[in-house]
C-alpha cells in the first residue's frame, strides 16, 4: 500500500497554461524494500605483493577477482620501543553484494577468511565493513506502478491549480509515466540507497475561459 503521509512532501507539479491546458507531474515512492547488502573488503599487503599473490590468499572464499575495485598505497606507523616507524603497504579493495537474507552467513564467511589469512603469517591482513543496502536489479524490474493512483494524485493537484486560475479542469490530453531511481537517505547503517520512484506526467485541458 502507498504511504499517503509521505505523498505531499514528494509530489511536485509543473504549470503549463499554454493553449488552455495544465501539466502536472506526480510521484510516489515505489513500494519496495532493499534486498541486498553492500560490503567492502580490504586486503593489506607488503609493497611487493602482486595481484596474483592476493587472489591466491583469497582463493576458495567469496572474495574473487571480479570484485576487485582498486589498489592504493597506505602508510602506517608501527611502534618500535619509544619511537614510531612509518611503514608503507598496499591496500587492495574489493566490493561485494550479498542477499540481505543471507547477511549473517556472509559475515561468518568473511570472518573465517580474515582468520585464515592471519594464520598464514605472510604479512597480509583482511578487514571488512558494511557500506549499506541497495535494491537489486531483479527487485526493481519486478516493481509495478499504479497508474490509477498516480492519475488521481495528478488530477487533485491540477484541480487546485485550475481553481487558482479561475478555470475548470477538463479531460486528459496526454500522459506519460516512468519508474526512476534517485538517491535517498535513511538506509541501513545510515548509507544512501537508490530509491525507485513511480512518476507520471499528465496534461489536462482547462475549461471556462
Amino acid at each position: 500500500m502507498w504511504r499517503r503521509a509521505l505523498l505531499y512532501s514528494i509530489v511536485f507539479w509543473i504549470p503549463a497554461f499554454g493553449q488552455n491546458s495544465v501539466t502536472v507531474t506526480a510521484t510516489r515512492p515505489a513500494n519496495i524494500q532493499p534486498d541486498q547488502v553492500l560490503l567492502g573488503v580490504d586486503v593489506l599487503t607488503a609493497m611487493d605483493a602482486t595481484r596474483d599473490d592476493v587472489l591466491s590468499a583469497l582463493q576458495g572464499s567469496i572474495v574473487t577477482a571480479a570484485s576487485l575495485s582498486g589498489v592504493r598505497t597506505v602508510q602506517q606507523y608501527v611502534s618500535n620501543g619509544a619511537q614510531s616507524q612509518a611503514v608503507q603497504n598496499l591496500d587492495w579493495s574489493f566490493t561485494l553484494t550479498a542477499p540481505l537474507a543471507n547477511f549473517s552467513s556472509t559475515l561468518t564467511q568473511l570472518t573465517a577468511l580474515q582468520q585464515a589469512v592471519a594464520q598464514k603469517k605472510n604479512g597480509m591482513s583482511v578487514s571488512f565493513s558494511v557500506q549499506g543496502t541497495q535494491v537489486s536489479a531483479q527487485a526493481q524490474q519486478s516493481q509495478t506502478c499504479s497508474t490509477a493512483d498516480l492519475l488521481t494524485d495528478a488530477r487533485a493537484q491540477a484541480q487546485k491549480m485550475a481553481a487558482a486560475a479561475g478555470a475548470g479542469l477538463g479531460n486528459v490530453l496526454a500522459m506519460s509515466g516512468a519508474t526512476v531511481s534517485q538517491p535517498a537517505g535513511g538506509a541501513l547503517f545510515s548509507s544512501p540507497i537508490a530509491a525507485p520512484l513511480c512518476s507520471m506526467t499528465v496534461k489536462f485541458a482547462l475549461t471556462g475561459f
